[in-house]
């Protein structure tokens, strides 16, 4: 089973990527709930703490297309100097503004994000050869899951020893130490900027399998925040909410173990249609949800869900990988994290409203399944769409040692 993960290993530059990617999506996770708590300590209300949140995470989707078109357009070394220096002096300014000024420095620290998740993604198929992108994407998805999983338990225990807003320094850290190492790699420095051409105020929008991809991963979190809605309502139900914290556990190591299974084999359904059928049973997994008879049960389809969810979520930036167009490639996977915050925000909004204060949250499993078979009814859309010749700049060649001359990084 591992051995998929170890031939990626063996790859020049893989083990840096690696790091680079474990520390930046640590951050993220970390800062989430920190920032919260600093922000009440410093503000002493929970209304203007939860907008200086807001503040961070509005700026932050709304603004990774723009980091990601940068890095298309200067490359990816110009884009990553620019942007660490831009982020250190936010954070400077978050720690050291007044009160009064604190959502705004929230604003400019998400706003001057490194795009450096995108650049990861764009630089694993420079890396690796193509029988081992579903594991590299596999591994990325999996670097995600874990940190979300790790990252808010690593909170209450760095408070132990130090202040919130101690806490956020470390989390910035984390990232400007993950977006240095990135920055060191061979696999950034000798990355060419995106060919020369006519680029579109929409970007890679403007083509159509990648919007279908992209709206894809808009279904499949809109899937997770109303799962976050649905299972606490039916963990109140059941008469402990706090339980919902075992459900959502569950979730994330259901998508833990099923992303490492999918990058350990060969699929003998690949691509789009494994899309299609992940998200078919999806599905049905989740609306047997909103029927299940007892919370036992419930954990059971709660896990099974993150068995197709984690897959489904690696087959993405895989086949965005391979069909999106050259010119575009970073910008692509910053507009991957936007369409998935838009998503999940919309989700929660919608379950939200769907679900009452004594409701068993099968509104909300019903929501979900619904946007899963929207998801594989775009999936199977963007299957008969004939996509382009693929361009060296997306698809390695086929060996190991087809960049050993210029990559001896991560």
């Amino acid at each position: 089973m591992f051995a998929p993960y170890r031939r990626l290993l063996t790859h020049p530059g893989v083990p840096r990527l690696l790091v680079s990617g474990l520390l930046v999506k640590l951050g993220t996770p970390v800062l989430s709930l920190a920032l919260l708590l600093a922000a009440v300590d410093r503000l002493g209300s929970y209304a203007v703490a939860g907008l200086v949140l807001t503040g961070h995470a509005l700026a932050l989707a709304l603004c990774a297309p723009l980091g990601g078109r940068v890095a298309d357009r200067y490359g990816p070394r110009r884009a990553l100097t620019c942007y660490l220096a831009a982020h250190a002096l936010a954070y400077a300014l978050l720690l050291l503004a007044r009160p009064d000024l604190m959502i705004g420095a929230a604003v400019l620290l998400g706003a001057t994000t490194p795009p450096a998740g995108s650049v990861i993604r764009t630089a694993w198929p420079r890396l690796v050869p193509t029988a081992s992108l579903s594991a590299a994407y596999a591994v990325d998805n999996a670097v995600n899951e874990l940190m979300f999983i790790v990252g808010p338990l690593l909170v209450p225990i760095l408070i132990l020893a130090v202040p919130a807003h101690g806490v956020v320094v470390a989390a910035g850290a984390a990232v400007l130490l993950g977006t240095a190492l990135l920055l060191a790699s061979s696999a950034v420095r000798q990355a060419a900027p995106a060919p020369p051409g006519r680029l579109r105020l929409a970007g890679p929008l403007t083509h159509r399998r990648t919007l279908l991809l992209l709206a894809i991963a808009a279904f499949g979190t809109f899937t997770f925040g109303c799962l976050r809605i649905a299972t606490v309502a039916s963990a109140t139900t059941s008469g402990s909410a706090s339980s919902a914290g075992v459900l959502m556990g569950l979730l994330s190591a259901g998508a833990l173990l099923g992303t490492l299974g999918y990058g350990a084999r060969a699929w003998p359904v690949t691509g789009g249609r494994l899309l299609v059928l992940l998200s078919l049973a999806e599905a049905a997994i989740l609306l047997g949800g909103g029927w299940a008879p007892g919370f036992a049960t419930l954990a059971v389809l709660i896990f099974l869900a993150g068995l197709v969810t984690g897959p489904r979520d690696a087959v993405v930036p895989t086949l965005l990988a391979e069909h999106a167009p050259a010119r575009y490639r970073t910008e692509v996977f910053a507009w991957l994290n936007t369409f998935m915050w838009a998503g999940y925000g919309l989700g929660t909004a919608v379950a939200g409203q769907l679900t009452g204060p004594s409701d068993t949250g099968g509104a909300a499993f019903v929501a979900a399944a619904a946007a899963a078979v929207a998801g594989a009814i775009l999936a199977a859309v963007a299957n008969r769409i004939a996509s382009p010749v693929p361009t060296p700049a997306t698809v390695p060649a086929e060996g190991p040692s087809r960049e050993s001359d210029r990559v001896a990084d991560n």
